[in-house]
């Protein structure tokens, strides 16, 4: 029995690698060192509103506030966050976005970002002429009912 361990032991040292990974050994381009120039972080403990922000030497960029909104039920209630980054891409541009994200979703803005195509007349018209087709637009979805 006892050679039966030992074997197992002998095993188990002889699959263990013998050489420890190095950082960047495996990629033909290691990555530079960056610092953080700044950095901050305020919460209010009543509230749960945050502000938060840091700054890197790469011109990367971030600062983010966000307000909550307690709601009816406990474990409820929704968050608006809106804020701002930039960073600078692989072609040498700086990139900024600003950004608001609450209820109706995620809204960046950046002059690098496509801008949404203003209505056109014709679908204005069909809305007057015909407001049976968006019946669907103002509802509520409803909720789920369980048995």
């Amino acid at each position: 029995m006892n050679t039966i361990i030992v074997a197992c032991l002998v095993a188990v040292a002889a699959a263990a690698p013998q050489i420890s990974y190095q950082p960047n050994q495996y990629s033909g381009n290691p990555q530079p060192l960056i610092n953080i120039l700044s950095q901050s972080f305020e919460q209010d403990p009543n509230t749960g509103n945050y502000k938060h922000s840091y700054q890197q030497d790469n011109g990367q960029a971030v600062a983010e506030e966000g307000s909550v909104y307690p709601g009816p039920q406990p474990e409820t209630g929704s968050i608006t966050q809106q804020g701002n980054f930039q960073f600078v891409g692989d072609d040498g541009n700086t990139y900024q976005i600003s950004y608001v994200a609450s209820e109706g979703g995620f809204q960046p803005r950046g002059a690098h970002l496509p801008v949404a195509p203003a209505q056109i007349p014709e679908y204005a018209q069909l809305r007057q002429e015909h407001p049976e087709l968006f019946w669907a637009e103002g509802q509520q979805p409803q909720q789920p009912t369980y048995v």
